[in-house]
C-alpha cells in the first residue's frame, strides 16, 4: 500500500514539474505556428484513444447481446458527433445513453 501512495505522489510531482516547466521555459507563443495550430488536435486525439482503449476492453469481456447494445450506442454518439459538431450535445447524448445502458445492462 504505501509504495503504491509513494509512486503515485512522486508521478504527480513529476506531472507538475513538467507542467510548469513548459508553461514558464517554453511558453505556447514562442512555438512556430504549425506546431500551435497541432496543439489544438492533441486533447481529441488522447481523448479519442483512450475511449478506443476503453471500448476495446469492454468488448473483449462482455457478452455478444451487451456488445450489440454498446456499439449501437457508439454508432448514435458518432453520428450526433459528426452531424452537429456540438460538443455540449454529444456529452448530453453521450451521458443518457450511457445511463440507458447502465440500467439495461445491470
Amino acid at each position: 500500500m504505501i509504495p503504491a501512495v509513494v509512486s503515485m505522489v512522486l508521478l504527480a510531482g513529476v506531472c507538475w514539474v513538467f507542467r510548469i516547466a513548459f508553461v514558464t521555459l517554453l511558453p505556447a507563443e514562442r512555438l512556430p505556428q504549425t506546431l500551435r495550430s497541432a496543439l489544438e488536435h492533441l486533447a481529441p486525439a488522447v481523448l479519442a484513444s483512450m475511449i478506443a482503449v476503453e471500448i476495446l476492453g469492454f468488448f473483449r469481456h462482455t457478452s455478444s447481446g451487451d456488445a450489440v447494445e454498446v456499439a449501437a450506442a457508439i454508432v448514435i454518439i458518432a453520428a450526433v458527433a459528426r452531424l452537429t459538431r456540438s460538443l455540449w450535445l454529444v456529452s448530453v447524448v453521450g451521458l443518457g445513453l450511457v445511463a440507458v445502458l447502465d440500467l439495461i445492462l445491470a
